[in-house]
């Protein structure tokens, strides 16, 4: 059995428990995921819904290709003629439609009433499954995909340890040219290229390399430093990037300080990456709970005398689940009771800052494993003072 066919068969397994007649599903995240892509037609994340849950242009957009995926039955996919080639080794049947006749594609082969659709394109497919099926109840389904997401098969894993790889070399690569004279963009155009060059399909998200340059009024405030500052002793930078490659996501962050560092900074970075190992080393697969690992992290870091420097105190947000999407369901913050099983690969991103000083970040993908947990992310944890 393929990795579609499994994870097709395990969500009509949750069709039926939901009592559902089939799923519809638009271009996004699941779509890729059932299907065993390496690339995403279309929409670029899965994100449709924006604060105040009112749909999004994605939401209402038409797709060029659909996936029915019904509780019995022959799986199809629909797409206009040109697409159809992107799916030549799929192991579903294609139909080929113009989009203005997408339910007419549905009419020939959906059964039953009671339907769940995706989010991307949700808002145009419930009104084509209505089309097709006038007494159609349409429901949200995103939910059902992503419980079958949570927990990445092994070719995922494998997928995201070698984007993690990728993304550990170019790190590497920039900071041997992060020298003073250096700019903001500069330095944002080189985790581009060097993105390419290692044959990333895209960014995950834009880059981030923020400056914080001590003792001036810009240094007030996160992010305050104007973007054509130069680094220059004294200056701090904080990394926040990711690509796309072979369809997954990656994440990362590490931070750097121009010239010798303040001993307050120094060790309050070291502090915070003890954190992050603490953590990482105490996770008990079936037992941490998520809502716990922020505090696990906030708990050290104040045991070595930093607490009060950490960001998001309120919140307690510190990272998310990554996979294909980069920021993936659930979030990791001390409001979400989950419990992380074996499987599960999640960023934690730990934050500190010292006004007027310095604004530091680490982060790391981490994969639960069943014994325990270990990071993907293997950059250096020692290295924080550039050479001027």
């Amino acid at each position: 059995m393929t990795y579609s066919e499994r994870r097709i068969t395990a969500l009509r397994s949750l069709l039926a428990k939901e009592d559902l007649d089939g799923i519809l599903l638009a271009t996004g995240a699941s779509f890729v995921y059932l299907l065993d892509m390496a690339s995403m037609p279309f929409q670029r994340t899965s994100v449709t819904k924006n604060q105040r849950g009112i749909p999004s242009i994605e939401a209402l957009n038409a797709p060029d290709c659909m996936l029915y995926v019904p509780r019995e039955g022959e799986c199809r996919i629909v797409c206009v003629p040109w697409r159809e080639a992107s799916f030549a080794g799929a192991s579903v049947r294609v139909d080929v439609e113009f989009i203005d006749r997408f339910y007419e594609a549905l009419r020939r082969f959906v059964r039953g009433t009671r339907f769940a659709v995706s989010d991307c394109c949700s808002a145009w497919m419930t009104g084509l499954l209505k089309e097709a099926v006038p007494a159609a109840e349409v429901v949200p389904g995103e939910a059902l995909v992503e419980c079958l997401r949570h927990r990445k098969d092994e070719k995922e894993i494998d997928l995201l340890r070698r984007a993690a790889a990728r993304t550990d070399t170019i790190m590497d690569k920039v900071v041997e040219r992060l020298r003073p004279g250096i700019t903001s963009p500069e330095v944002e155009q080189m985790l581009v290229d060097f993105g390419i060059e290692a044959g990333a399909q895209d960014l995950a998200f834009g880059p981030a390399s923020m400056f914080t340059q001590a003792g001036t009024s810009s240094a007030q405030t996160i992010g305050g430093c104007p973007r054509d500052a130069v680094l220059a002793p004294g200056t701090s930078v904080a990394f926040d990037f990711g690509y796309i490659f072979d369809g997954y996501a990656s994440d990362f962050g590490r931070s750097f300080h121009c010239g010798p560092a303040p001993i307050h900074l120094r060790e309050g970075y070291a502090a915070l990456q003890a954190a992050q190992c603490h953590m990482i080393s105490s996770i008990v697969p079936g037992v941490t709970n998520i809502r716990d690992v922020d505090g696990m992290v906030r708990t050290e870091v104040t045991r070595l005398g930093f607490g009060d420097w950490m960001t998001n105190k309120e919140k307690g947000v510190i990272g998310h689940q990554i996979g294909i999407d980069v920021h993936e369901m659930p979030w990791m913050n001390k409001f979400v009771d989950f419990v992380l099983e074996p499987g599960m690969v999640f960023c934690s991103e730990p934050k500190m800052w010292f006004p007027g000083e310095c604004y530091m970040r680490v982060e790391d993908m981490i994969l639960v494993t069943e014994t325990g947990a270990v990071s993907l992310t293997s950059c250096s944890r020692d290295r924080f003072e550039l050479p001027v």
